[in-house]
């Protein structure tokens, strides 16, 4: 019997598939479409059906002060898009600069801040998820990294507030020699959001589901720990015309989470 799920139009139909309460939202990261501006951007998620995105600074700054920003909101809302996640950001001991951030992901309606935050920010940002109800999501970025491996984050975020996880970048722990569905399984519940990317191990990146990263194995891990959080793709080939790679990858991502 085929138990491959039909897809939708990709506009009305969210990629994840993976909690066993609904769905889990599949959209892109912006740094994908780094050579276009922010309408062009929007432009390129609209040619892969989707309507979440991660910003990051390349498109507009984290100032809740911006005087760009109610504008860019209503652009953003009139396209009845969603920004579960900005970054990723850095954060200081600075109390202030962090909150300023916080305040900025609020105005944006974000669920979480993907994050490399200083050993010394943490005393503040366990107060600042708590008072925003937004979560801090740390990105691991490969080797030489602050952190690289899964035990860098998890001996950072372990006895903290739970609100204070991780970002799994997964095409960086390919290149930091660990395999993508044993650190979701080792963070667990501290996985918030995933970085989704793919890498041929002593290579470069390639497009999702044609280097390393074993997708079934993903897809198996996340439904392990029920998650639930938000899953970008992101693909820093072909900057000038991404989306055609992107597409490729994103209907491996949905055989993968379909078979």
């Amino acid at each position: 019997m085929n138990t491959k799920r039909p897809v939708q139009c990709p506009a009305e139909q969210v990629y994840g598939g993976i909690g066993m309460n609904g769905y889990t939202a599949l959209g892109a990261q912006s740094y994908s479409f780094r050579h276009f501006d922010m309408n062009g951007a929007l432009e390129q998620l609209a040619k892969l059906g989707l309507n979440t995105i991660e910003f990051c600074g390349v498109h507009f700054p984290p100032d809740p002060a911006n005087p760009d920003l109610p504008r860019i909101i209503e652009t953003v809302s009139s396209r009845k898009i969603t920004i579960p996640c900005y970054g990723v950001e850095g954060f200081s001991g600075d109390k202030e600069a962090n909150r300023a951030k916080f305040e900025f992901a609020a105005m944006l309606g974000a669920q979480y801040l993907s994050a490399d935050p200083a050993p010394e920010a943490f005393a503040n940002l366990e107060a600042l998820v708590d008072d925003f109800g937004i979560k801090i999501a740390i990105h691991n970025h490969g080797p030489g990294a602050r952190y690289d491996k899964a035990a860098d984050t998890w001996n950072a975020v372990k006895n903290l507030h739970p609100s204070i996880g991780a970002c799994v970048d997964t095409g960086h722990v390919l290149r930091s020699g660990e395999a993508p569905h044993e650190v979701i399984e080792q963070l667990g519940a501290r996985v918030h959001c995933l970085h989704l990317k793919d890498w041929k191990i002593g290579g470069d990146e390639t497009v999702i589901g044609e280097g390393d990263l074993d997708l079934f194995k993903t897809v198996a891990a996340l439904r392990a720990i029920n998650f639930t959080g938000f899953i970008c793709m992101e693909y820093e080939l072909d900057p000038e015309d991404p989306t055609p790679g992107m597409k490729r990858g994103m209907q491996n991502w949905i055989d993968a989470v379909s078979a």
